[in-house]
């Protein structure tokens, strides 16, 4: 009876401190589409739960709402500690628009409005077809009116030819890339995606890449059960 006083004890003592360790997401409250970034209290040493990651980031809901993991804290302890960003959601210009991924220029040129250099070098982000990251940098120079921006392009030696995204970030007064301006394509050519069987999915999304006869559903790759296929 003791060890379970001391059991309750403990919970309790997490509970009202503001560490919850049984709970596991919290879904909080924030502009519509607005970028978030939150910090665990525990990064600063104000609690030893919580494990990696201690950070939290991404874009509020239409509805207003988003979900964060808990990491043993409550949710109302960690509302307030949210950092929220704008989106202005500008259609950005870029230059060069097309690429030769065999050899790309080292850098580009973004055009719009917005770009903001007050607190920092704004950030560019480079996003593949899937919306899988392939690289940032920040801009190297921004003219005067916020109308242009530089920035070097990521390494693009393992990518393929398609349409990327490039989005353009300020940078906010305490430090966090939060207020995206907007997104521009670029197109890259000249690395075609390999499909080594014929069947119309490239090697790096077959789980066959040499059968044409057989396909991921029916092969059970993912979370879907095992089933028996002939060809398809």
């Amino acid at each position: 009876m003791k060890k379970i006083s001391l059991a309750l004890s403990f919970s309790l003592l997490l509970i009202f401190s503001g560490c919850n360790p049984f709970s596991q997401n919290c879904t909080l409250s924030g502009p519509p589409n607005a970028p978030y970034f939150l910090v665990y209290p525990c990064v600063v040493g104000t609690a030893t739960c919580g494990p990696v990651p201690n950070t939290a980031s991404g874009t509020v809901g239409a509805d207003g709402h988003f979900k964060v993991p808990q990491l043993g804290w409550t949710c109302s302890s960690l509302q307030p500690l949210v950092r929220f960003g704008s989106n202005l959601g500008l259609a950005l210009s870029s230059s060069p628009a097309s690429v030769d991924l065999n050899s790309p220029p080292a850098s580009g040129t973004i055009t719009g409005q917005g770009f903001d250099p007050t607190y920092g070098m704004p950030r560019v982000d480079y996003f593949d077809q899937q919306g899988f990251l392939v690289g940032s940098a920040e801009a190297t120079w921004v003219s005067s009116d916020g109308t242009s921006l530089t920035a070097n392009l990521p390494d693009l030696s393992s990518v393929y030819s398609g349409t990327y995204r490039v989005k353009v970030t300020n940078k906010t007064y305490d430090g966090y890339y939060l207020n995206i301006v907007g997104s521009a394509t670029i197109t890259g050519w000249g690395r075609d995606l390999v499909d080594s069987d014929g069947d119309g999915v490239p090697d790096d999304q077959d789980c066959y890449p040499y059968d044409a006869s057989m396909d991921c559903t029916c092969g059970g790759s993912g979370n879907e059960p095992l089933t028996f296929c002939g060809p398809i």
